[in-house]
């Protein structure tokens, strides 16, 4: 009997350790993600010519920055200081629903973009009638120059539009990461939910078995 209760003890232990392993890979995977898209998000790429969609790329992903740090912070206030479980719940439960509006609206914001600028006409409309240094220069295309094993230029036109559009797809990939950073806040706070749910529902069960108790003992 004594060696069957060692055996379950430790397996249970066992299991135990299992699940702490299994938290810690996926704390140690989700601080990589972190740390990965804020390198992305400080270094990256700036363009020899003038970016003209600067100023809107920039409002919008310090716009999707701002808005998820208040939601993360709110997250965390609540989490901290309401006591009170049904009432952090619904708390928890509206933050929720404004993470996933909010990331539904960006989504399309950034596909509506997409569609209006990201494309060589729009680029090159950019070229002709706002670039004020405009130049002649030939410029060495290494890539076809590698391919044709011999030399090819192309002309200043075509490397904005190059440049431009390489920015573009860095400006895409730093607004898909940061929808990865709302997708793990939305799923950390649905992880949250879930856990006060299941308190509540056991706070209930206790409470309907105290007034069964108490009834029986009158």
């Amino acid at each position: 009997m004594g060696e069957f209760s060692n055996k379950k003890t430790a397996k249970q232990i066992e299991k135990i350790n299992k699940k702490k392993n299994e938290r810690r890979v996926n704390y140690v995977f989700i601080a990589l993600i972190v740390i990965f898209i804020l390198i992305f998000l400080i270094f990256f790429k700036k363009p020899n010519w003038t970016d003209f969609l600067e100023e809107i790329k920039n409002t919008f992903t310090i716009g999707m920055v701002v808005i998820l740090g208040i939601i993360m912070f709110s997250i965390l206030f609540a989490k901290i200081f309401i006591k009170e479980k049904k009432t952090l719940n619904n708390l928890l439960k509206i933050l929720l629903f404004c993470s996933i509006v909010l990331l539904v609206v960006f989504f399309y914001t950034e596909s509506v973009l997409d569609k209006t600028y990201n494309n060589e006409e729009t680029f090159g409309n950019f070229y002709d009638t706002k670039l004020e240094e405009k130049t002649d220069e030939e410029y060495v295309d290494l890539w076809q120059t590698f391919l044709n094993q011999e030399v090819k230029t192309k002309s200043a036109r075509e490397v904005f539009i190059e440049e431009n559009m390489t920015q573009f797809i860095y400006f895409k990939i730093r607004v898909y990461l940061i929808f990865i950073l709302y997708v793990i806040t939305i799923m950390a706070n649905s992880y949250l939910i879930l856990k006060l749910e299941k308190a509540i529902k056991a706070r209930k069960i206790l409470d309907k078995d105290d007034k069964i108790i108490f009834k029986n003992n009158v």
